[in-house]
């Protein structure tokens, strides 16, 4: 399906650009805690690096009962909820800031806070997209969410290392906070139709272990689990480092947000590759291109080539993301698809947040730029082990 016709629905319009809203305040708050953490710290690549832990580690606690919650109860309130959770934690944040405190683990307490709520919205925002625009049309969805969510994570990185230099963090932090009001006002105008009935688990043990049930059964969504999963472990490098590499908040926001630029590339080319190429091979290629990329990162200092490379980099990163998110869709049934969404992404997440540490503590004992080439080579390796397990291809 075009895009076009995808965005005829109206009620998709309406979320999609509140969530474009969202996560460009997200991209911005996240610039801005690795540049607080980098201040407050002296640039410890470690401290830098658990930023990301703590934004992903509560989430691996949560996902699971945040699918199991997203089976059970009316999808669009527990949206709305998961919305007003972060931006009470967003909040905080500000406060924080504003206080004049420098103490890096009251950061990481809020940040811990604010990944409870990103958890919680996390599977039910991927639950909704076959409700508001059919099965046959969620891959498209996903890539016109994966499209205006890069486009985000380029606009907001810009805006904050524009702004830090001169009114500091808070002004990032602060609209993050703001923007979840667009999607709960979004979500809450939704005229959501009665779903179809469920059938009722026996126990809430059946609810919990759903979605590992049907891994257990499914080869399909193994194999997205573990290449996926394994890819992210090495993935987390890139937000983990960079702050450090590039220690100018201004010239971070730049890097970063041509990772975005090359991931809405990747979005605009998707659709064609996904047609032409097995799923199995597109990944393939672009789990290579994403190594090359982290290696050419770590070779050199220069702003103009880190800004190339990271696009190249961003650019590979949403075909693998891709190839999780439509991959699962079209094969979890609906009555257990919150919690193989929350399984999925507990293993990207977990990725992220154990990943980022290992990297940082790595760039500690030697340096930045090694941590990016063994990470490159731990990459290729994990590529040539696991190729061999297939993914499920899109319906055409």
């Amino acid at each position: 399906m075009s895009f076009a016709h995808t965005l005829r629905h109206r009620e998709f319009r309406n979320i999609l650009f509140a969530l474009t809203v969202s996560n460009t305040g997200y991209w911005m708050q996240t610039v801005a805690a690795a540049y607080l953490m980098r201040t407050w710290t002296a640039g410890d690549p470690l401290m830098v690096s658990l930023v990301q832990s703590a934004l992903f580690v509560p989430t691996i606690f949560m996902l699971i009962p945040a699918g199991m919650m997203v089976d059970l109860v009316d999808r669009r309130r527990f949206m709305m909820f998961a919305q007003s959770w972060m931006m009470i934690a967003a909040g905080a944040i500000t406060v924080l800031v504003l206080s004049g405190t420098t103490e890096p683990w009251f950061l990481l307490a809020l940040l811990a806070l604010f990944a409870v709520g990103f958890a919680l919205s996390t599977p039910a925002q991927s639950s909704l997209w076959p409700e508001l625009v059919g099965i046959k049309e969620v891959g498209t969805a996903i890539s016109l969410y994966s499209l205006t969510n890069n486009g985000a994570r380029l606009v907001g990185p810009a805006i904050a290392g524009a702004l830090i230099p001169i009114v500091g963090a808070v002004a990032s932090v602060a609209f993050n906070a703001v923007s979840y009001l667009a999607v709960i006002v979004a979500v809450g105008l939704w005229k959501r139709p009665p779903p179809p009935p469920r059938p009722k688990p026996k126990s809430l043990a059946v609810m919990f272990t759903g979605g590992f049930a049907f891994a257990a059964g499914s080869a399909p969504f193994r194999a997205v689990l573990i290449r996926c999963g394994l890819f992210f472990l090495v993935a987390a490098i890139v937000l983990g480092i960079l702050p450090v590499k590039v220690a100018k908040a201004d010239d971070f926001g730049t890097v970063f947000s041509f990772f975005g630029l090359g991931a809405m590339l990747g979005a605009f080319n998707y659709p064609r590759i996904a047609r032409r190429f097995p799923r199995n091979t597109s990944m393939g290629v672009a789990v290579a291109v994403h190594a090359c990329g982290l290696f050419g990162l770590g070779l050199t200092d220069w702003l103009p080539a880190l800004c190339a490379t990271t696009c190249v980099v961003g650019f590979s990163w949403f075909f693998v993301m891709s190839a999780a998110q439509v991959g699962s869709q079209m094969i979890l049934p609906d009555e257990v698809r919150g919690r193989g969404l929350a399984l999925l992404n507990l293993v990207l997440m977990s990725g992220y947040a154990f990943g980022s540490p290992l990297w940082g503590a790595l760039a500690r004992a030697t340096s930045p730029d090694s941590a990016l080439k063994i990470a490159a080579v731990v990459s290729i390796s994990v590529l040539a082990l696991t190729f061999r397990l297939k993914l499920p291809e899109d319906h055409h």
